[in-house]
């Protein structure tokens, strides 16, 4: 990584905290430059104008908390516990949503969603329906294998998701750090909504 791209990053995470902080009406380039310790002049190098600094940034972000959420699953070629694949892939989804810095991402979407419909598109495309289709890829693989038994695969996807979320995250979206479970809150719901999905659908 060259100087410039090393810049173009720190201006990113400075400007990250700001709009995370103050939404996206109430953040101005200066304060952003004040974040990064770089002069306003220096962030119009980098990014033409605020709107195309806010794309970027929740764009970025996006893509990083899912990419961290499916780093943390075992190879599936390897999985002969579905049990125990599935609440890990439960706890590494409610792991990585369930902190400040993401609820605050997905207050701040939604909230800017008549403003910036594209971005919201590309939110939904990069976060939930990659869980989605990544389940999906899971369950299909999970059923050729004759270890669970499933007639709407797509279906059976999105249930699971929001099983296993919903609950905490309208929670959190709404109350905020204080509604936050601990980690073995977080067992416990996995290892709870596991067993209900596969009291329907495991292969008996």
């Amino acid at each position: 990584m060259n100087q410039y791209e090393e810049k173009h990053q720190f201006i990113l995470k400075a400007a990250t905290q700001v709009f995370l902080r103050k939404g996206y009406l109430g953040t101005n380039m200066e304060e952003i430059a004040t974040e990064a310790s770089v002069s306003k002049q220096t962030v119009y190098k980098h990014f033409t104008n605020k709107e195309a600094l806010f794309i970027e940034i929740i764009t970025n972000l996006t893509s990083q908390k899912t990419e961290e959420s499916y780093n943390r699953l075992p190879v599936i070629d390897e999985a002969t516990d579905v049990r125990k694949f599935l609440v890990d892939y439960a706890l590494g989804e409610l792991s990585t949503l369930l902190t400040p810095e993401v609820i605050r991402l997905r207050r701040l979407v939604i909230g800017e969603a008549e403003r910036f419909p594209d971005l919201a598109a590309i939110y939904f495309k990069n976060g939930p329906q990659v869980a989605f289709d990544k389940l999906s890829e899971l369950f299909a693989h999970f059923c050729k294998r004759s270890l669970l038994q499933i007639s709407d695969i797509k279906k059976a996807s999105e249930d699971f998701n929001w099983m296993i979320l919903s609950a905490y995250l309208n929670k959190a979206m709404f109350l905020g750090n204080s509604s936050l479970p601990n980690s073995k809150e977080i067992r416990k719901h996995a290892e709870h909504s596991v067993s209900i999905f596969l009291n329907f659908y495991e292969k008996k």
